[in-house]
This record gives C-alpha cells, sequence and structure tokens, in this order.
C-alpha cells in the first residue's frame, strides 16, 4: 500500500529541496519538540549490550549483517597469544581477548563479543582504536589496513567456560542447531511474521508462509505450517500481530548457518511473565598453582628489540593487586634493577611489563616473577624466570 502525503506537495520545476522559511519553521518545531520531552537527542542509552546467539557457520556465511553485531557464539580456543580463534571444528575465526587453550585442553566457551569485518571501517575508527589492528593488518597482510573479507574478527567482551544446556529453547538451539537436528522440539516466542525487521540474515525459502519467532535475542525460522490456527491467523507480510505469541512444537532442520523447525502444531499462548536473570554463584576452582604458559619474548630469545614490550600469559586466572613488588628484571650478571610497570589484563590473563627506558642493546636481561603472585583462589604462581636478548635496535 502506498503512502501518499499532503504536506510537501511540488509543483513542476520546482526545486527538491525546501525554502528558507520551511527550514526555519522545520528547525524551531523540532526545537519545541526536543524541550517538551517529545524528540530526544540521539545518546546512546546506558543499557547492557544484548548479544544475538549464533554459530561460526553464520557468521562466515553473512558478514554483511553480523559486522558490527553484538553476538554470542559457542566454540573451542587456538593458536598462542600472538595468534587466538575460535573454532567449531570445521571453521575458525581469529578471535582478540580470547585466552588460548592451556596444553592440549579444548574447553567449548561461550563468548560474548562483537564482531566486525575490520575492512568495511575506517582506519581512525574509534571504535577499534584501542585493539591494535593497523599492526596486526601490516603483519598478516603486509599493508595498513585490511579491505573487506580480508580481516574479519571477533572482539570478546567476556568468555566462560560453556555448560550444557539447560532446557530447549530458540536460544540454545541458536547457538548448537547441531546439537538438536533432527529432534522434535518444542519453543515459545514472539511472531515477527517473515522477518519483517530483520532479525536473521535470510529466508529459508521453503514456502510462502515462513516466519520467525524471537524471544530474548534469539531468533529462529517456523517453517511448514502457515501461522494460523485455534483463535488466530497471523498474516506474514504485516506487522499488525508482531506482538502476540506463540508455542510451536516441531523438527529442528536446516542447516548451522541457518537452523529451521518444521512446525508440527502451533498454538497461541499469552506473554511468558519474564524471569529475573539467575546467575550462578561461581563454582570454586581447585587451588591447582598457576603458571606461566606462554611469553613474548619467549625464553632465550635473542635480538630482541630494545624497546618490545613484554608479555605473559597464565594457566589461571589471576590476582591483578598479587603482582605489585613481585615483577622484577634487571641484566643478566649486572647490580640493579630496572625500572618496569606491569600491568594486568584478565580478558586473557595477560601480564604487560613495560620497562621506564629503552634496555641497552646487546645485553641479556632476566625478567622474574617472585613469590607473593597468586591465582584468584590464593593459589600460588610457581616463579618463573624469563631470560632473553637485546639487539641492536
Amino acid at each position: 500500500m502506498r503512502s501518499t502525503s499532503t504536506g510537501d506537495r511540488r509543483l513542476p520545476g520546482a526545486p527538491d529541496r525546501p525554502g528558507p522559511r520551511l527550514r526555519r519553521w522545520r528547525f524551531a518545531a523540532a526545537a519545541v519538540l526536543l524541550l517538551a520531552g517529545v524528540l530526544r537527542p540521539a545518546v546512546p542509552a546506558a543499557q547492557p549490550l544484548r548479544y544475538m546467539p549464533t554459530t561460526l557457520a553464520a557468521l562466515d556465511a553473512y558478514p554483511s549483517f553480523f559486522h558490527r553485531q553484538p553476538v554470542v557464539v559457542r566454540a573451542t580456543p587456538e593458536g598462542d597469544l600472538r595468534d587466538v580463534f575460535v573454532s567449531d571444528g570445521e571453521r575458525r575465526l581469529r578471535a582478540l581477548h580470547v585466552a588460548p587453550p592451556v596444553a592440549d585442553e579444548r574447553d567449548l566457551l561461550e563468548i560474548e563479543g562483537t564482531f566486525w569485518d575490520v575492512g568495511r571501517l575506517q582506519p581512525d575508527d574509534p571504535r577499534v582504536a584501542d585493539h591494535g589492528i593497523a599492526a596486526l593488518s601490516e603483519r598478516l597482510l603486509g599493508k595498513p589496513w585490511p579491505s573487506s573479507g580480508e580481516l574479519r574478527l571477533l572482539i570478546a567482551d567476556d568468555t566462560r567456560r560453556a555448560d550444557a544446556p539447560d532446557g530447549t529453547t530458540i536460544r540454545t538451539i541458536s547457538l548448537e542447531p547441531a546439537r538438536y537436528r533432527d529432534r522434535t522440539v518444542t519453543v515459545t516466542g514472539r511472531f515477527r511474521a517473515r522477518n519483517l525487521f530483520g532479525d536473521l540474515p535470510e529466508a529459508p525459502g521453503n514456502t510462502r508462509d515462513d516466519f520467525v519467532l524471537r524471544s530474548g535475542d534469539a531468533a529462529i525460522w517456523i517453517v511448514g505450517m502457515e501461522p494460523k490456527g485455534d483463535g488466530f491467523d497471523f498474516d506474514v507480510m504485516a506487522r499488525v500481530d508482531t506482538n502476540r505469541w506463540l508455542q510451536v512444537t516441531g523438527v529442528v532442520g536446516g542447516g548451522d548457518r541457518l537452523a529451521t523447525i518444521e512446525a508440527e502444531s502451533l498454538a497461541m499462548v499469552d506473554r511468558p511473565t519474564p524471569v529475573a536473570e539467575r546467575r550462578e554463584a561461581p563454582r570454586p576452582e581447585q587451588r591447582l598453582p598457576s603458571e606461566v604458559i606462554f611469553s613474548a619474548p619467549t625464553q632465550d630469545d635473542t635480538g630482541v628489540a630494545v624497546d618490545a614490550l613484554v608479555r605473559f600469559q597464565f594457566s589461571r586466572d589471576m590476582n591483578p593487586d598479587s603482582f605489585a613488588g613481585s615483577v622484577r628484571a634487571a641484566y643478566v650478571g649486572a647490580d640493579g634493577a630496572l625500572d618496569l610497570t606491569a600491568e594486568y589484563r584478565p580478558r586473557n590473563r595477560v601480564l604487560n611489563v613495560q620497562f621506564a627506558e629503552p634496555l641497552l642493546p646487546y645485553r641479556p636481561v632476566a625478567v622474574t616473577l617472585g613469590d607473593g603472585i597468586e591465582a584468584v583462589d590464593g593459589a600460588a604462581l610457581i616463579p618463573y624466570t624469563l631470560r632473553f636478548a637485546t639487539g641492536g635496535s
């Protein structure tokens, strides 16, 4: 249906832009509405991010849709401190602020973060200014900034071990479609018509009656039945019914990139009563000793730049306050300690050690993590000394 406006008719040959008087009137009207509270300035509300549950397969297939989106995925970490990836076994995605695996362990993680196709951004984009993207592009691609599609990143905000799903919901299916494939499930969600709100990147194209069901931040395609039943008949091409809720029973199908439910029964239900988000108390970890699992420079490295940043990664979450006074450095065989600052970054369990002055060239250096450093549960760090030699510059 076409919308016709009578408020801005133009005569043939009239200019496309409104005249000064009309522009002044619009500006004055907007100012009055703003003061009255009808219009609000475009200031982001201080609300927590909401992360869309998805899969690495979907991120790989629809980078344009997910670019800049807060997402949550389930994947295992791979690589080392220099190059960390998250993987589903078939594909992997480079990640920042995700700790690499310890030894041969491959814990399944639930990772909340933002997906970026970095080449779609300008080099001075403030949203990625603190992540060293230019240096990463130079190292990986040999140029100061990637083109679209050349460097895709998941920049993590939070990671945790992924527990087994507690029940079957649209969210759990969206995170791990393979776990539920060919199983009969019952889910409840809000009717979203034929993706009129852009909840999902594309349609499965099974029938003209396919529609989207959404609950929280998760959405899934329902196929195989028209959205009608006892007391309801919804239009998949109109928003008029998108405040209604359905309970759907059917068989999970589709693929990891776009899951579906082949509906067997539909019923209109009342909107579920919101349940306060429950956070389980963190389970106490065993008091195993923490240890250094990676360093840069590496042990006995040579030719290290005199202005190098020294980094250590740990096997456990560390107590940031315990590093004070327990990190020391000196030239091997010389008296006196080197001035330094130590900053612990809990996201990836990394300690950054920065020297106050550039190191002298061609000198052996020892950086010691001594007694008093401990994990968050009080378990002591196994003392560690990193030795390396500087180069000429």
